[in-house]
């Protein structure tokens, strides 16, 4: 990073990295929680111990994009991207759709946006990288 980085444009980097970190951390324990509910129909604890946790990670991740979005819409307002700043506040949208489809226990299609979050995550958090430094 250069010296000239916006302090804001670091900030989205930071954010959206580990929206990623939590993010693979969610896929383990949901799908770790998902093998057990699926091994054990019928029985409401089945995976308990993997779903608790992976929910609270759900809250943290959004908690983490929201800043991430706040982040990338100051850098936009410095000259930064536009396109960045979409992506960021899309994956705030997708985030919150994952809650509601978790707390819905809307399994299966909370599964397929889960992982497109993930990869939605990850990809916020290379091209944040890849940005030149902006303004400070």
């Amino acid at each position: 990073m250069a010296a000239t980085t916006s302090r804001s444009l670091v900030v989205l980097r930071l954010a959206a990295a580990l929206s990623s970190l939590i993010g693979l951390a969610q896929a383990g324990l949901g799908f770790s929680g998902l093998s057990r509910i699926l091994a054990a129909p019928g029985d409401d604890k089945a995976g308990a111990a993997f779903i608790n946790p992976h929910g609270i990670l759900g809250y943290t991740n959004v908690l983490v994009m929201v800043v991430a979005a706040i982040a990338a819409l100051l850098w936009y307002r410095k000259g930064g991207s536009r396109g960045l700043m979409m992506h960021a506040f899309g994956m705030v949208v997708i985030f919150l759709v994952q809650v509601g489809l978790g707390q819905g226990k809307v399994l299966w299609v909370h599964v397929v946006v889960g992982v497109i979050a993930v990869v939605g995550s990850i990809a916020l958090a290379v091209l944040a990288y890849r940005k030149s430094g902006g303004t400070a």
